[in-house]
């Protein structure tokens, strides 16, 4: 076997190999979609799919909230090596209300520190004009409180039930962000947009135990 020969004959293994990841990928692409939908279906959600120029996805609707995971691309040049493509996905339920926040410690901030004016802008921008009059909040266990930590502008009205405790405790990867203002309830994971149905039940299962809270 000449040197050409061998060439062709690695060329054309590539490119039934990549031929065959592509069609894993898009098979297993559309098993997950199917899943999700029937999903939808079983539950009385509407679904749809999100494709636009930069954005692509999908959202799930109920009477009482909205879920849309997205990828979006901001159709900039980048870098060898990086990313423009931007990954959310956020829950939200039209239930305003006291200003909350819950999400991953990061710090133990010291009273008049650096850390805690870091705190503080990481705060307004989360939150805006709702940031005013919040307080760090001590609730939950042990265990929840090394993980998570509490903003709340009335610390009365926090209702953190054994469920969503134990829900955000078995949160694998990354960490969600619940948040509360004037304008409704909203759960956020950050960089990460969910595919899998079950991915997608248990995050909306979080969700509907915030409104119940």
């Amino acid at each position: 076997m000449n040197d050409l020969t061998l060439n062709l004959l690695v060329l054309v293994v590539l490119a039934l190999l990549g031929g065959l990841v592509f069609f894993l990928v898009r098979r297993t692409k559309a098993e997950n979609e199917q899943k999700i939908i029937r999903l939808a279906l079983k539950n009385g959600w509407q679904y749809a799919s999100i494709r636009e120029p930069l954005a692509w996805g999908l959202r799930l609707t109920s009477a009482r909230w909205t879920l849309e995971a997205i990828s979006r691309s901001s159709g900039g040049e980048t870098a060898p090596g990086s990313s423009d493509v931007a990954m959310s996905t956020t829950w939200q339920a039209p239930n305003p209300g006291s200003t909350l926040l819950i999400g991953e410690r990061t710090s133990s901030a010291s009273p008049g520190g650096m850390g805690e004016r870091l705190t503080l802008q990481v705060l307004r921008l989360a939150l805006g004009a709702d940031a005013n009059g919040v307080v760090e909040v001590s609730a939950g266990s042990d265990a929840f409180r090394q993980k998570y930590s509490i903003w709340a502008q009335k610390p009365a009205d926090l209702q953190l039930t054994p469920a969503i405790e134990s829900a955000l405790l078995d949160r694998k990867g990354e960490k969600p962000l619940i948040k509360r203002t004037s304008a409704g309830l909203f759960l956020e994971l950050r960089g990460v947009r969910l595919q899998k149905a079950d991915e997608i039940l248990i995050f909306v299962q979080l969700g509907e135990a915030l409104i119940a809270a």
